[in-house]
């Protein structure tokens, strides 16, 4: 496939909730690459943990990967930011474009000149593990099934943790978006030949905008922290917190993704310098952010000073997590 002048580039969407799997269903969608040339648009690059075997070179914004594709930053604006890549020397293939956790992906669809850019469909990551329980929330009910009813294909996410949840999230996915292919992710690689090109899918029709009220901070550090301290903190404050993610570096100099979601703490390796910055994101009115400081920086290490922690809240952040 070429983006040549008379061959419009597809687009995909990739969505789902705060902490859904997106980038882990970002990590398999560019291993199934092949032949095509891939540009991933994220709303951070400096978080987004990539296969360390996929990751050719880092510079700024912009991570070259070692089958070709690229993943890079948002900015502040998606559609200068698409219109770059369409109008570049080297236009890619295919677009994909990760919707904030926070985002109704039909309006990020909905992005981008057609005359370049030719809608490729909606994929939602639906975590097997919270999407019940989200669903059922009076306040981020209503997103989390205008996500699902926006999609061209629902992928099940960490079935692996729970077998049970798993088929009653496949359930939900059925009642709520009859008609919508649903797969799981742990099955195969199959949904990938789905979202690239497979897809009955239909132009974009967004509908009005949800106000969905979130706060956001964002705590940053010069040094090593202690990362079970980390890890205990967030899980003291995981009945206050949406989503929390960080890349920081631990005692040992190795940088490691801390993350919260679905009331779940993991670590993982990061393939890449640590920016020494952790994002919570809570419900508006929910946050305490000189306390959750206090609390992280009991987990760095001596000699070392932390900047503050920024805060701000929003109906409708457009970037977190």
């Amino acid at each position: 496939m070429g983006g040549g002048p008379t061959e419009r580039i597809p687009m995909v969407v990739l969505g789902g909730w705060l902490g859904a799997g997106k980038t882990t269903l970002i990590n398999r969608l560019l291993r199934a690459a092949h032949d095509e040339r891939i540009a991933v648009v994220v709303n951070d690059i400096g978080e987004v943990n990539l296969d360390a075997e996929l990751v050719a070179a880092r510079d700024g914004d912009t991570v070259e990967l070692t089958n070709g594709c690229v993943c890079c930053s948002m900015g502040e604006s998606l559609a200068l930011t698409l219109r770059d890549l369409v109008l570049s020397e080297r236009p890619p293939d295919r677009l994909v474009v990760e919707a904030s956790g926070v985002a109704e992906p039909d309006r990020v669809a909905a992005y981008g000149d057609r005359r370049r850019i030719r809608p490729d469909g909606v994929v939602v990551a639906v975590d097997a593990v919270d999407v019940i329980r989200r669903a059922a929330d009076p306040t981020y009910g209503p997103l989390v099934c205008r996500q699902a009813t926006a999609a061209d294909l629902l992928v099940v996410t960490k079935a692996d943790l729970t077998t049970n949840q798993a088929e009653s999230a496949r359930r939900w996915c059925t009642a709520v978006a009859p008609g919508t292919p649903v797969v799981v992710a742990s099955d195969d690689d199959g949904w990938v030949s789905l979202a690239f090109g497979e897809l009955d899918v239909a132009l974009p029709v967004p509908g009005d905008a949800l106000d969905v009220p979130v706060a956001g901070a964002t705590w940053t550090t010069d040094g090593t922290v202690d990362v079970e301290a980390v890890v205990d903190v967030l899980e003291a404050w995981s009945d206050r917190l949406l989503r929390a993610k960080g890349v920081l570096t631990d005692r040992h100099g190795w940088s490691v993704a801390v993350h919260l979601a679905g009331g779940r703490v993991t670590v993982d390796p990061f393939a890449g310098s640590a920016s020494g910055r952790l994002v919570a994101v809570a419900p508006s009115g929910f946050l305490d952010a000189d306390r959750l400081a206090a609390a992280l920086d009991s987990t760095r290490s001596p000699s070392r000073s932390d900047r503050d922690l920024d805060q701000s809240t929003t109906g409708g952040v457009s970037q977190p997590c």
